[in-house]
């Protein structure tokens, strides 16, 4: 059987000259097509909301809805589409804002004295509906995340309210000061400490900001949950942004399991800023793309001095340990006169359009901490859509004027023919090698024959038209040389 090798790490290559990873194409569709009724006006938020195919075909969008000032608040709304470009928003009969119905979501025996948002939505494979959102009831102390339960995906209803997923740590079971309390527990006298009835060590283990991100493991039969983890930053670190909505912490993204999807395990740390990122580097989100063996994670690259929100694209094989060999934005923001200048938040997924992936994405002209960049004088926010060929999220490209160079480690050839998906302006060569790196007779450097071309299947061809196909099942080792172009991946 053949198989794809992708460079997002260096675990296939013997060796590599003249050739760095680069981002690939991403084409911006703009503004998505959707309907904004009056009590949502612009207020829709797809940042932390999912995006769910449905069996027979389209798609549900799951986000949060703002209603206007006075009334104020999030709340739970779904929308629906065939293309991920145009939306409806039908009514679903459980709200009516206006003496008109809406389609807001909301729960069959939500409590009162709080708004719900950022719904993160699985359908398991045996047809169970899960959500997962945030309850927000600042007034009386609360903050957590719960699960519900649904037998359509439209009609929910909460479960194991007394048993959330992971809670924010201005909830009262963590208490006020657990923002700035740096490493230890809050004291006893913190403001909410005479509500706490969960035992203060399990409150702790569930700390998490918002901006989480939840997933069914099919091969693990469990759920998987990416989210934010809390660090300490006072005044005295180095990493401290004074101007930022919360100086005193510094944004890390955690990871936990659950079998059942109440019950979560303790949080693990996966990304944290390095000696490689800028100062005031943080990480405020973490959304999940299988693709073949990787794992493709679209990350909130937060610059907090400058208050951006880029995407950034990490790489896994297993979930746990990431690479982040970008370090910047996958979708580039806008200009300053666009919507999208400062900020570009993800949902939980990508649209599998066939050949290409799709992105419904959050973008806004304004800081994290709510000022206006200079010159922009009218906050905007809109739900975008971009494109982008599937299997090229990132590749090997040559510097201007160089030549590259790479060579595959040792494999077992699978492939009847080997291709190469690759955008070669000037010309790409390859030899064929035997195990021992000693190149084949007739299948030399200089008998390959060049391509040129964009395209996802290059076939490798060598004088006489000759493929690797009588090497097909034999250990080789393969090298590529290839002058003004990028190579995405190879098929062996």
């Amino acid at each position: 059987m053949s198989r794809r090798v992708f460079f997002y790490d260096g675990r296939d290559l013997d060796a590599s000259h003249g050739l760095h990873l680069a981002y690939g194409p991403v084409t911006k569709l703009g503004l998505i097509d959707w309907p904004r009724p009056e009590w949502e006006m612009e207020q829709a938020s797809v940042f932390a909301g999912a995006v769910v195919p449905m069996p027979g075909g389209g798609r549900r969008c799951y986000y949060s809805g703002k209603r206007p000032e006075p009334e104020g608040g999030f709340g739970l709304a779904m929308a629906e589409s065939a293309d991920g470009v145009r939306w409806e928003k039908p009514g679903l009969g459980q709200l009516e804002i206006g003496g008109a119905d809406t389609n807001r979501i909301v729960f069959e025996n939500a409590p009162e004295g709080g708004t719900f948002t950022q719904p993160q939505v699985v359908r398991t494979p045996d047809g169970s509906w899960w959500m997962w959102s945030w309850w927000h009831a600042h007034a009386i102390g609360y903050c957590r995340y719960w699960p519900a339960r649904s037998d359509d995906g439209v009609h929910w209803r909460l479960e194991e309210m007394d048993r959330p997923a992971v809670m924010h740590p201005s909830d009262c079971e963590l208490g006020q000061n657990a923002w700035v309390v740096g490493l230890t527990a809050a004291s006893g006298e913190d403001t909410f400490a005479h509500q706490r009835a969960m035992d203060w060590t399990e409150a702790k283990r569930l700390r998490s900001n918002d901006a989480t991100y939840v997933y069914w493991d099919e091969g693990a039969r469990e759920f998987v949950m990416y989210s934010v983890w809390l660090l300490p930053c006072d005044p005295d670190t180095y990493r401290y942004t004074p101007h930022d909505n919360a100086p005193r912490v510094l944004r890390t993204i955690h990871r936990r399991t659950s079998a059942d999807g109440v019950a979560w395990s303790d949080p693990e740390m996966l990304i944290l800023a390095d000696e490689h990122d800028p100062m005031h580097q943080e990480f405020y989100y973490l959304a999940v793309q299988p693709e073949g063996d990787w794992q493709i994670g679209m990350l909130g690259n937060y610059r907090c001095w400058e208050q951006t929100m880029d995407l950034e694209l990490c790489f896994s094989r297993d979930g746990r340990e990431w690479l982040r060999p970008l370090r910047g934005g996958w979708v580039p923001r806008g200009s300053s006169d666009e919507i999208d200048y400062m900020s570009i938040y993800s949902t939980n997924m990508l649209m599998d359009m066939g050949d290409r992936w799709r992105l419904l994405y959050r973008g806004g002209n304004r800081k994290h901490n709510r000022q206006l960049p200079e010159g922009v004088e009218v906050e905007r926010q809109g739900t975008f859509v971009a494109d982008a060929p599937k299997g090229r999220f990132a590749g090997l490209s040559t510097a201007d004027r160089a030549l590259g160079a790479l060579t595959l480690k040792r494999f077992n050839l699978g492939a009847e023919k080997i291709t190469v998906d690759a955008n070669v302006r000037g010309r790409l060569q390859a030899e064929l090698r035997d195990p021992y790196g000693r190149p084949l007779e007739g299948f030399k450097l200089n008998d390959s024959v060049p391509i040129t071309g964009d395209s996802q299947r290059h076939v490798l061809t060598w004088a006489g038209g000759k493929t690797s196909a009588e090497y097909r099942y034999d250990v080789v080792s393969l090298r590529i040389e290839v002058e003004d172009g990028v190579v995405y991946s190879v098929e062996t």
